[in-house]
């Protein structure tokens, strides 16, 4: 399968590495605008390089088109596969505006070939094992959960766009979203929203949210994410809490799951003493891949990604209004 990667900033270089492990899968043509960016594409790989996704429609016979630009970019290019009739996977957040998620949706519909979304965290050993446990009732009925993501500096992106909010989104859409689209996958619909960020109070790149959710089955979600840190270790958290226990994860830590009873017992989750070695990105490729050749959806669909862009971009418009959001 010829694969054509668009963008080669950081998750670029993510998805084209990741490719280089799926046998059925080719990295034949890699389109940026930067000449640098492309150059060193050619030197990682050895592949052809484009400087724009008409160009990459048009100089290669490639299967599948794999989104990595920034996310004010994703409609455009999105629809130029679409146009081309190429198979598409897009990384995460699907839009930047619900208008532009809804106008891909529409795209999509009735559309021949398979497109996949990357929200890498569904693809988590770690987390898909917790999610596991939760759902068999390990811990019983789930009440409440807390995460966090973030500890590294301010990301850097094409032209500083992660420090334009119009183009980025912020935080909220750029990093929570990930434990958004987790819990969302976890337990289901929201019904509210509240929001808190530091998006406005100064210029520094800096940037700190933090976002509560109930769900429609009344769990409740805290869900923290942070720009605002001095260059350290990127981590991440997870606590779910229910009434006969509680399991909770932090991947700065060598045995990273654990669980507990309501008595103090032990609580089991498959793959609590290690965590997988596979790299979430190449497992979220290999199942688009393996969607494709096996003639199924992917895990995350155009419009499992639109509800959760919804929710996110509600906490997003709680964090400029102070006000509940519902849904």
């Amino acid at each position: 399968m010829r694969v054509g990667v668009v963008g080669y900033g950081t998750m670029g270089r993510v998805h084209s590495q990741a490719l280089q492990a799926i046998p059925e899968a080719q990295l034949v043509v890699v389109a940026d605008a930067d000449p640098e960016r492309r150059a060193q594409a050619q030197r990682d790989y050895g592949v052809d390089t484009v400087s724009s996704i008409e160009e990459l429609l048009r100089a290669e016979d490639i299967d599948l088109v794999d989104i990595c630009t920034p996310t004010y970019l994703h409609e455009s290019h999105f629809a130029e596969a679409i146009k081309a009739g190429k198979h598409i996977f897009c990384e995460k957040p699907l839009a930047r505006t619900l208008e532009e998620g809804q106008r891909m949706l529409e795209l999509s519909s009735g559309y021949d070939k398979k497109i996949g979304i990357g929200h890498v965290v569904r693809f988590m050993p770690a987390y898909e094992s917790i999610r596991k446990a939760v759902l068999d009732g390990e811990i019983g009925g789930a009440a409440v959960a807390r995460t966090f993501r973030g500890g590294a500096k301010f990301p850097q992106g094409w032209h500083d766009w992660f420090a334009d909010f119009d183009l980025s989104g912020g935080v909220i859409l750029d990093l929570t979203i990930h434990d958004i689209d987790y819990l969302r996958w976890l337990f289901g619909d929201v019904e509210r929203v509240y929001a808190k960020t530091t998006h406005g109070r100064t210029t520094a790149h800096l940037e700190w949210a933090f976002i509560l959710l109930r769900f429609k089955n009344g769990v409740m979600a805290h869900v923290e994410g942070s720009w605002a840190n001095y260059p350290g270790e990127f981590y991440t958290t997870l606590e779910i809490a229910g009434e006969g226990g509680m399991v909770s994860y932090d991947s700065r830590k060598t045995q990273p799951i654990h669980g507990v009873s309501i008595d103090g017992g032990p609580v089991a989750v498959n793959g609590s003493s290690s965590v997988s070695a596979d790299s979430p990105y190449y497992l979220e490729l290999k199942d688009m891949v393996d969607a494709i050749l096996e003639d199924r959806p992917p895990r995350v669909t155009v419009e499992d990604a639109l509800a959760t862009l919804k929710v996110t971009l509600a906490a997003v418009e709680s964090a400029r209004t102070g006000q509940v959001v519902e849904l």
